[in-house]
């Protein structure tokens, strides 16, 4: 699994996959969009693996700095992806209970709005620092060869 987690397409495949069901999230759930919550709900229920299995394909990048903590020069794209990660958990089990009616709590469907738009916007923050490794994976590795002698 871990194998083919790193095939170029896969990844690919995974990322923009993710991207377009944050969007589909907020936009099925935005008032102005005319909200549709049975995709809304479903979509954020077919993230959940998908999420798992991009964090499983870094897993190498997020143990190299755990282990390196502030030393590691990525440290502030660790804090913003932790910061995502913490909003899409949050938004993830406060939906459940909604979905599922069993609270019609107001603060958690506060809590739910209020870290679905924040994963939003951590999201887009963390496509932005990592537009360089985006922009290798859509074009692919170049491998430069010198000509034998």
């Amino acid at each position: 699994m871990k194998r083919l987690l790193r095939r170029r397409a896969i990844r690919i495949v995974l990322d923009v996959g993710l991207f377009v069901g944050f969007i589909i999230e907020f936009v099925t759930r935005e008032p102005s969009f005319d909200p549709d919550y049975f995709l809304h709900s479903w979509t954020g229920i077919v993230l959940i693996p998908v999420i798992a299995l991009h964090l499983s394909s870094n897993w190498a990048w997020v143990l190299r700095l755990l282990r390196n903590g502030t030393d590691d020069q990525e440290f502030r794209l660790g804090v913003v992806n932790s910061l995502l990660a913490l909003m899409a958990a949050v938004c993830i089990i406060s939906g459940f209970p909604l979905w599922l009616d069993w609270s019609a709590a107001g603060w958690l469907a506060t809590s739910h709005q209020i870290t679905g738009l924040l994963s939003i916007l951590f999201m887009f923050v963390h496509l932005a620092m990592n537009r360089r490794r985006i922009g290798t994976l859509v074009r692919g590795r170049t491998v430069t060869t010198t000509p034998a002698s």
